[in-house]
């Protein structure tokens, strides 16, 4: 599955940001247009493949805009059976296994291959972006476009487009070493005719008796008002707030917040510290692309995870403090 969460935008302004290989700013942002809209306009199908480090998992995915209603279906192919179900702004993810169904308004996942999200301007202060040749993928021929970071504290991109419909048929995460950490490309690919409405609904029965989860959960607002993030990377912005309740031995709330630059995203998580816990810190790589920190402000805790450098994440989880505790 494509990464957490999801709006990814860019500008080529040859004047201002000098990386587009060709001199014709208009055509970078046509091309960039071209590409943010083929996933949402166009009707398609599909396999497509997502590997992270040693982790693959296949899906496939059907989508079509039916009587100006954008419809999308995910069905998962390895492990685990579970199917996402998208419908104008509210994402159905289906767990048969578990009975349970979660529902997801405003703030919504990526799915691949809508990757690229209006507006486009966002991130030339952070990304210089270049043509870099022809390619192909699923038999398709497909231009490569590379979005270079301008800082240390995000991952490079590259994404190849269908040469014909634009549709992103490949798309590569890369680490601090130029080596690839997340790849998620078409393996077959197929445009119209136009699914039906019923092909993209649920193929479950009985979800009515499902259990419901509702995503984002209500609250957090207060809680996050009592902490500081001195070191959020440029760019970031606050997508998401909540307050989750944890079940078992680790009960009790813990507060939930995610960052995202349209590109990458991260989640910070704040929780009581439990009873003699230890109160130092650590740092690890998590599966490839993830990074990982946590550590202690007074008694609680707090942890990074993201899809940013392994150094940036400490940084953000070293400078959280208490409001109150920050000096006037």
């Amino acid at each position: 599955m494509s990464r957490l969460y999801l709006f990814f935008s860019l500008l080529g302004i040859l004047w201002v940001h000098p990386a587009w290989a060709e001199p014709d700013q208009e055509d970078g942002l046509r091309i960039l247009r071209q590409m943010g809209t083929a996933a949402h306009d166009q009707a398609y199908s599909g396999v497509y493949v997502m590997q992270r480090g040693s982790v693959m998992e296949s899906a496939h995915v059907a989508h079509a805009v039916i009587n100006g209603v954008e419809r999308t279906r995910v069905d998962i192919l390895d492990g685990h059976p579970r199917q996402i179900i998208r419908t104008a702004e509210e994402t159905r993810c289906y767990y048969p296994m578990q009975k349970k169904v979660r529902l997801e308004k405003g703030f919504t996942r990526r799915l691949f291959p809508a990757l690229i999200e209006a507006p486009y301007e966002h991130y030339a202060d952070f990304y210089e972006v270049s043509q870099r040749g022809m390619n192909r993928v699923a038999g398709r021929d497909c231009q490569r476009i590379y979005f270079h970071a301008r800082d240390r504290q995000r991952y490079d991109h590259e994404f190849c487009a269908d040469a014909q419909t634009h549709l992103i048929l490949k798309a590569v995460t890369y680490d601090l070493q130029k080596q690839p950490i997340e790849t998620l490309l078409f393996t077959e690919i197929s445009e119209g005719p136009r699914p039906s409405v019923d092909s993209l609904k649920t193929t479950y029965d009985d979800v009515t008796q499902w259990q419901q989860v509702h995503f984002p959960l209500a609250g957090g607002d207060k809680e996050a008002d009592r902490w500081s993030i001195p070191v959020i990377p440029p760019g970031f912005k606050k997508i998401l707030e909540m307050s989750l309740v944890a079940k078992g031995p680790s009960s009790g709330a813990m507060q939930h917040w995610v960052y995202s630059d349209g590109l990458s995203s991260f989640s910070v998580f704040v929780k009581s510290a439990e009873e003699g816990e230890g109160h130092g810190s650590q740092a690890r790589i998590l599966s490839s692309a993830l990074s990982y920190y946590s550590g202690f402000v007074g008694n609680q805790r707090v942890v990074v995870l993201g899809e940013v450098p392994q150094e940036t994440a400490v940084a953000i989880g070293q400078s959280i403090r208490v409001k109150e505790e920050i000096s006037p």
